[in-house]
């Protein structure tokens, strides 16, 4: 790809990720005639990348001028892409140093990340794999309704899955998302499949926040069997809300989690204490 600016500082302190970038740039095919919006695209192009090491973790991203060159985009469309990886943890913003490919992680986060478990383990170089129990469509039970806001001649997809992380179950997750917004994701979604990955592929979906609420809870006979464990090993219930950054719920879903497979990880902050603006802690 021909560049249309000077080379930016960057190629000289990362010149193999540097490469790695006008490698892809080479490749990418954004099509203004797709569905999905062109940042979309762009994003997705650059996750693969991460994905399959083509972009080595700790490796150094251009500016987003360079990446407007390396990709023939402008700035708007490199800022959301490269916004959303970021949000999600797959590249990390470093004031006056730059941005980077994060480096795979070994705790699970998505309890407090805008992640589903599918995407923050695949994160983190695990090999993720799912056993979709059912898939459909029908119209919206009370709850559904409710978080929605949709009438009940509206319909929701209802997605039954077990999710495993290097061959053990993890989750055994239930999920409702709004029919209108997803038009045919039943008959595309497939096996070992992101389902927020696709929604974000397909239709240009994706998550700002979430609330998810936690107790424990002892699965059924069948969960426990699905999840691979006894029939009296008590589970973290989780159940959660996940909306767009409208604001409008795009998923809801309940799962037990299995957190000896696991661990979750959140991290908190405390707020410093002040008394007429001065530090007290």
């Amino acid at each position: 790809m021909t560049r249309t600016r000077g080379r930016p500082r960057y190629d000289q302190e990362d010149a193999a990720a540097a490469e790695a970038f006008r490698s892809i740039g080479s490749k990418v095919q954004l099509n203004r005639d797709e569905a999905a919006p062109l940042w979309v695209q762009l994003r997705n192009q650059v996750e693969e990348a991460i994905n399959t090491g083509l972009l080595a973790a700790n490796s150094r991203i251009p500016s987003e001028q360079a990446l407007c060159d390396f990709f023939g985009v402008s700035r708007p469309v490199v800022r959301a892409a490269i916004g959303s990886l970021s949000s999600e943890g797959r590249i990390i913003k470093m004031p006056r140093k730059g941005m980077f490919v994060a480096a795979p992680r070994e705790h699970v986060d998505f309890m407090t990340a805008n992640l589903g478990v599918f995407d923050d383990l695949t994160a983190k170089g695990h090999k993720v794999s799912t056993r979709t129990l059912e898939i459909y469509r029908c119209p919206p039970n009370e709850k559904e309704s409710s978080v929605f806001g949709i009438p009940a001649n509206g319909s929701v997809v209802r997605i039954s899955r077990v999710y495993m992380t290097d061959g053990s179950p993890i989750t055994m997750t239930r999920i409702s998302l709004p029919g209108h917004r997803v038009p045919g994701l039943e008959n595309i979604l497939s096996e070992n499949q992101s389902i927020f990955g696709t929604i974000r592929a397909v239709f240009g979906l994706t998550v700002k926040r979430a609330d998810r609420w936690l107790r424990a809870a002892l699965p059924t006979k069948e969960e426990a069997e699905q999840m691979g464990v006894a029939a009296n090993t008590p589970l973290i219930e989780i159940e959660s809300i996940a909306y767009d950054a409208d604001g409008a719920a795009l998923e809801y879903y309940e799962a037990f989690y299995n957190s000896s497979v696991a661990r979750i990880h959140m991290a908190v902050e405390q707020p410093s204490a002040t008394v007429n603006g001065v530090d007290r802690t």
